[in-house]
């Protein structure tokens, strides 16, 4: 009990953030992590007896990308906010093509440069101290620019993908209120609605763009606001 009276209350940085401003700005960097939710043509058990024409497909391993956004915020009550983070993402998946009985054959490597346009609400707990939780949710819509890049199977580039996608995002974070502004560390969740997969692809190609029935775009971002 002593304790609990001689321990100093904590000393809230900037105590009246919330309501100085309804409309606030700031900007955001990350690593993103993309990746496919792949849907092959043919199943890896199948014999082909020696037919070398047919392969599946599926993801190889996972390689970080960034992203930097511009943020805004805007005050709907107090502990809920709606939030635009327009900007660029840069990251890449590798796609492996196999042949039964899993002989690995080749590896895609299919680089994105989006163009993302996510329309988020934020609910955070009540502020006690200067760390406040929040959840996240809403959707965001990308522009994959590398989707524009030409097909050409000597330098790998065997299919293309969609150029647009929607996607529904989920996630949490913490925003920590320092002496002048507020930093914000956020984990997010993105998965497209559509096959992206364009079903278009280099000349002579046929085969792997065969062997994908389906490509979902997921991903995943850790991202550090400033505002």
């Amino acid at each position: 009990m002593a304790y609990a009276q001689l321990k100093p209350n904590t000393i809230l940085n900037d105590p009246d953030y919330e309501r100085e401003k309804r409309l606030r700005f700031g900007f955001s960097l990350g690593l993103n992590f993309m990746d496919f939710t792949v849907k092959s043509s043919v199943q890896p058990q199948v014999s082909f007896d020696n037919d070398t024409t047919q392969f599946f497909v599926d993801n190889s391993h996972i390689i970080p990308g960034f992203n930097v956004n511009v943020v805004s915020d805007f005050r709907i009550i107090e502990n809920l906010h709606l939030r635009f983070l327009p900007g660029l993402s840069f990251g890449q998946r590798d796609v492996s093509f196999y042949f039964p009985e899993n002989q690995k054959q080749t590896t895609m490597k299919l680089e994105s440069s989006f163009i993302e346009m996510p329309l988020m609400l934020k609910y955070s707990a009540k502020r006690k101290n200067n760390t406040v939780p929040y959840l996240i949710a809403g959707t965001n819509f990308r522009i994959d620019m590398a989707a524009y890049k030409k097909l050409n199977i000597e330098e790998g580039v065997m299919i293309r993908l969609v150029k647009g996608d929607f996607y529904y995002e989920i996630g949490f974070g913490l925003d920590n209120f320092l002496t002048f502004f507020r930093l914000s560390t956020e984990i997010k969740y993105s998965s497209g609605f559509f096959n992206v997969f364009a079903n278009d692809y280099a000349e002579g190609a046929e085969n792997y763009a065969q062997a994908i029935s389906h490509l979902r775009s997921n991903v995943i971002s850790i991202s550090f606001h400033f505002e």
